[in-house]
């Protein structure tokens, strides 16, 4: 591999690129930012039970609340905060 991947599909390929930036010192902001942004892309905006009702070009930001997203890439990728965390403490 020669550079950072633009799409890391897979656990291994985070694993291999986060391991080729510790080794060759190249890219490891760009994928310290993508690790944080793994780590805090986790909710998803779902309609209230109460705003269902209203018509769409009614509604707005207060119609919608947070919850966690069991698709998240975090998960899908299997990994955990502390996982995350400590590949960003391997990058510093």
């Amino acid at each position: 591999m020669v550079g950072l991947p633009k799409e890391l599909k897979t656990k291994q390929d985070v694993l291999n690129a986060v391991s080729y930036a510790i080794t060759t010192g190249d890219g490891k902001a760009v994928l310290k930012n993508r690790l944080l942004e793994l780590k805090a892309n986790t909710t998803m905006l779902v309609l209230k039970a109460g705003s269902k009702n209203k018509p769409p070009e009614e509604q707005t930001e207060a119609d919608f609340e947070r919850v966690n997203d069991p698709a998240c890439e975090k998960i899908r990728l299997g990994f955990t905060d502390q996982e995350i965390d400590n590949l960003i403490g391997g990058l510093k």
